[in-house]
């Protein structure tokens, strides 16, 4: 069955200046206070089904007094200006991530290296308890809602399987930040194409394809643009992603309301957001399936090659910060701190019999 990508509509200049003036919620009739929220994905994906479930919950749980308005499909911002665009009051909430604003987030940006995260389920968990442990100030020009996790990266690719590290030579693959980091480690040249941007670019052959979850063969449709999959998950890399909210306009919501969200997401939205990830990895793993890509799986003796690469990548982030001021034992005890929380969240997930596309095979499907 042929499927075509989704399509964006662009926000005409004029109304995101007009929009940029008015950062506080506009407050209408009888105190109902509407915010806009942007997002990237596509509008049928699994997180702007979820941003749509959060607006509705929020709508009851206030009794109407608080309506978010949804720009998926970058129909507000675009990705690489979700952030920016919040901070300045063109959207009051965003949803984005890590990687279309390398560099600013150094602190956070721990959280992409390949750490060994097995899938999203734990992943949303541990960058989850990193935030709430370190809350790095970095973030201090809105206010975070939550951190949340892509699930963890696989290798697909257009015309060239990759069974071993040698195949990465001569390929372009799709990758932001540290996981275009980790991708030029293992000797190909990585392009920060933007996620909605990419079915296109692999289409025609700008890129070979790309290092991201299973679940973007259908939330981007990369099934219908790529024939093979390599299984490089042990190495446990992710895309970290954010929820935001500017901060004149979550000043501004009487604090009754203010305690409502931050009780919601904290309680009941973030166990969603995990929940939704590995759903919607499960799905794409299983279209791939259905649809006949080839898997490859790398032998115990490959992946310890691709291992030593991406402990190299760990060291190089470590040796830039510290090149920058920031203390070697304080980030190695962040780095310990990621992986403890992978271990406990790996036996939780086990214990609770949640199932992934990922991981050790306690918990695979």
């Amino acid at each position: 069955m042929s499927r075509r990508p989704w399509k964006f509509v662009a926000v005409p200049m004029m109304l995101a200046l007009a929009l940029a003036l008015g950062a506080p919620p506009v407050a209408h009739g009888q105190g109902v206070y509407t915010l806009r929220f942007a997002n990237f994905f596509p509008g049928p994906a699994g997180p702007s089904q979820l941003v749509d479930e959060f607006a509705r919950d929020i709508n009851r749980l206030t009794g109407g007094r608080v309506v978010i308005e949804h720009y998926p499909g970058g129909t507000l911002l675009g990705a690489p200006e979700i952030y920016d665009g919040v901070a300045q009051g063109i959207a009051h909430l965003g949803l984005s991530n890590l990687g279309y604003t390398f560099g600013r987030f150094l602190e956070t940006e721990l959280l992409d290296l390949p750490l060994g995260y097995p899938n999203a389920w734990v992943a949303n968990k541990v960058v989850q308890d990193f935030y709430e442990r370190y809350q790095p100030a970095e973030w201090n020009d809105t206010v975070v809602l939550t951190l949340h996790s892509s699930p963890v990266n696989v290798i697909l690719t257009a015309d060239r399987p990759v069974r071993r590290l040698e195949d990465m030579r001569g390929l372009t693959l799709r990758g932001t930040g540290y996981i275009a980091r980790f991708v030029e480690a293992l000797g190909a040249t990585a392009r920060p194409v933007a996620t909605p941007e990419a079915y296109d670019a692999v289409n025609r052959r700008v890129i070979d394809g790309l290092m991201i979850p299973y679940e973007t063969v259908v939330t981007f449709r990369f099934g219908d643009v790529t024939r093979y999959i390599t299984e490089v998950w042990p190495m446990g890399q992710v895309y970290t992603f954010y929820i935001v909210a500017n901060k004149d306009a979550w000043n501004s919501l009487p604090e009754d309301i203010r305690n409502i969200i931050t009780d919601y997401i904290e309680n009941e939205f973030r166990d969603k957001l995990a929940m939704m990830w590995n759903d919607i990895d499960i799905e794409g793993y299983e279209y791939a399936v259905n649809a006949g890509l080839e898997f490859i799986e790398l032998s115990d003796e490959e992946l310890n090659r691709w291992q030593t690469l991406a402990n190299r990548v760990i060291q190089d982030y470590i040796n830039a910060m510290v090149s920058r001021g920031y203390s070697e034992a304080d980030l190695r005890e962040r780095i310990a701190f990621v992986r403890e929380r992978i271990a406990y969240w790996t036996a939780e997930q086990a214990a609770r019999g949640i199932k992934s596309p990922t991981g050790p095979p306690e918990v695979r499907l």
